[in-house]
């Protein structure tokens, strides 16, 4: 718009054309209702202006904001970043921390149990290993110094007819000793503890007779009834002295006594009336070893002949044998062959093997009546030279062996 060029008589000579304007409000009128508004303006809130100051710098903060913002949110990003990562990183931790604990608990554990296993396995090994150690011979025919304390046990043998009443086979049992319990009372006891007609022989104990025994003049006595089983057939009569026989020789006692309800002397019909027996009180009666094979039985019984021998190769000759009724079979192989016997200083049974001799484990049960038979002489033990072999069952060859205490153990527990 351009600038007006109007003077100001100009202006008022316009002015002074314009119709003429007049206001018909009461003076009164116009001076309240100017003081009204007056008065309005002055109540208004104290804030107002304060707070449109507050708005103004809101406003500009938000038009100068979005830099600004940009960058605080980047670092407080950042800050929650670091944060979460730490967090993050430390309930990783936490988590390797547990897994390392689980698995070193578990290794632990694992460990522990591997431990234990092997320390039942020893424990196994060693309880098998103390079985073996402290009875190598188990399984064996004979009974062995090694198997029994004589100190606390009793060792008692019993002659026994076998199957057929044709020969009498010794057989032995060990018991715990009774403190104070007489031995002949301990020996009858044990009778009815036998197990005849299991181990393939004839039932014969208990005896039906008395025993009693003189400690001073060791002497027992032994009372049967005027109807006893052993008076009549010459099998029953023979069986009764030859068991009885070897019952009690050997273990201390010089007479055996025989009554009848109290009366000297017992009737047998083979013999007539006898009133002792003869007893060896001597352990040692020179005889040799034969076999019983008897069905079901996993070792052959040891039989000593009824025929005494001067020496060790007479009773060895004897062995190669079969017995005079047949019925017992030899008891050292054909391919056995000894070069020498000799009887050392210290009283050890020394054997010579011949080069062509060859023993394996099947050898074992013909050892054994070799030791047998060498425990009725006076050796303290055998020796063997020129052996092929080292060992057969727990008998080292190149040692001295020891001999049995008596032949065909069983037990009766």
């Amino acid at each position: 718009m351009k600038k007006s060029q109007l003077s100001d008589k100009q202006l008022e000579e316009i002015l002074g054309q314009m119709p003429k304007v007049k206001d018909h409000r009461d003076s009164r009128d116009i001076y309240q209702n100017i003081a009204h508004r007056v008065e309005k303006r002055k109540k208004m809130p104290t804030w107002v202006i304060p707070g449109a100051a507050l708005a103004a710098v809101l406003f500009l903060a938000f038009i100068l904001s979005p830099g600004l913002m940009g960058s605080n949110y980047s670092e407080q990003q950042s800050m929650d970043s670091s944060s979460a990562d730490g967090e993050k990183s430390s309930m990783e931790m936490d988590t390797a921390v547990r897994d390392d604990t689980a698995n070193e608990s578990a290794s632990r554990e694992e460990s522990t149990l591997m431990m234990d296993a092997a320390e039942g396995e020893e424990e196994k090994a060693k309880e098998f290993a103390a079985m073996d150690k402290a009875n190598p011979y188990d399984g064996l025919i004979s009974l062995y110094p090694e198997e029994v304390d004589s100190g606390t046990s009793d060792i008692f043998t019993y002659a026994i007819p076998d199957a057929v009443a044709t020969s009498i086979v010794p057989v032995t049992v060990t018991k715990q000793k009774e403190e104070g319990e007489p031995w002949i009372d301990s020996y009858t006891e044990t009778m009815s503890m036998l197990k005849e007609e299991e181990w393939g022989l004839t039932e014969y104990y208990p005896m039906d007779a008395t025993w009693s025994y003189d400690e001073t003049t060791k002497t027992l006595t032994m009372d049967v009834k005027e109807n006893h089983p052993y008076r009549h057939g010459s099998s029953a009569n023979i069986n009764f002295v030859d068991s009885m026989t070897q019952n009690f020789s050997g273990v201390g006692i010089e007479k055996m006594v025989l009554t009848t309800e109290g009366k000297p002397g017992v009737e047998l019909s083979n013999y007539g009336p006898m009133k002792e027996l003869p007893i060896n009180a001597e352990a040692k009666s020179r005889r040799a070893y034969l076999f019983l094979t008897v069905e079901g039985m996993p070792n052959p019984y040891l039989v000593p002949t009824k025929e005494q021998h001067k020496t060790i190769g007479a009773a060895f000759a004897q062995m190669w044998k079969v017995d005079e009724t047949g019925y017992l079979s030899p008891s050292l192989p054909d391919g056995f062959k000894l070069a020498q016997t000799k009887k050392t200083e210290d009283d050890v049974l020394e054997i010579t093997l011949e080069e062509n001799t060859i023993l394996d484990e099947n050898f074992l049960p013909n050892l054994e009546a070799i030791l047998m038979t060498a425990s009725e002489f006076d050796y303290t033990g055998v020796r063997f030279t020129n052996a092929n072999i080292d060992q057969i069952g727990p008998f080292n060859l190149n040692e001295v062996l020891s001999l049995p205490l008596a032949p065909n153990k069983k037990t009766i527990n």
